[in-house]
């Protein structure tokens, strides 16, 4: 039986063993394959009560981490990040998660997050890579005595306290300029049919992306930092 065909049931419960055998626990590898998938502890949990195969386990699996990008290294004698076959290099990387897991390596340090922005963006969808960079230079010209970092998984521009983060999501983009940029903005983003709550900000990619108000924005947090 290939790989592919192997029941999901049968996977889970050898990667349990795997960490269990080295003082880890169930749950660990829970928050490691929901990390890595999307899935919930009950999906999955769902998943091995059924004829369920390895192969059905990714194909479904609600939202595959971005920064899954970022897991490389050897496994099996397999350099992970060089695998073509689109499943088995899924299969691999959850491997060497739990390998990690196994080895005693902290749970922060698994759960891959990018260092910088730039490595934030290197690993996004090719199509919006050139989005993602004209808004960095963008806030940066807006508030270029801030410094650029990584909070929350997201990029971030910090002065005294986190200013602006953005994120890219599969069909918007976020900006987070914090409830008082959202209060400040939010006729102007009703009037032009822009979703938002607390905090947040939603820019459709299908819509374009409106640069001059991201702008305005970043230039509000900049005056506004108190």
């Amino acid at each position: 039986m290939n790989v592919e065909e192997m029941k999901f049931v049968k996977v889970y419960d050898c990667l349990v063993a795997k960490a269990e055998r080295k003082g880890r626990t169930k749950d660990e590898v829970n928050q490691v394959i929901s990390w890595l998938t999307g899935y919930k502890k009950d999906k999955f949990d769902d998943m091995c009560k059924t004829d369920s195969t390895y192969k059905d386990f990714f194909d479904n699996a609600p939202k595959m981490n971005v920064n899954r990008a970022l897991i490389k290294g050897k496994i099996c004698g397999i350099q992970v990040e060089n695998i073509e076959d689109s499943f088995m290099i899924e299969v691999r990387r959850l491997d060497k998660l739990i390998d990690e897991l196994a080895k005693g390596k902290d749970m922060s340090k698994i759960l891959r997050v990018p260092g910088n922005i730039d490595e934030y963006i290197s690993i996004q969808d090719e199509k919006i890579r050139p989005l993602l960079v004209q808004v960095r230079e963008l806030i940066e010209k807006e508030i270029p005595d801030a410094t650029e970092k990584i909070s929350f998984a997201m990029p971030t521009w910090w002065k005294n306290h986190n200013l602006i983060h953005f994120a890219a999501m599969k069909n918007h983009l976020g900006i987070y300029p914090g409830a008082g940029g959202v209060e400040y903005f939010a006729e102007r983003l009703t009037n032009e049919g822009y979703k938002f709550s607390k905090g947040a900000i939603q820019f459709p990619y299908k819509n374009g992306i409106p640069f001059e108000l991201i702008a305005e924005i970043a230039r509000w947090c900049r005056e506004n930092n108190s």
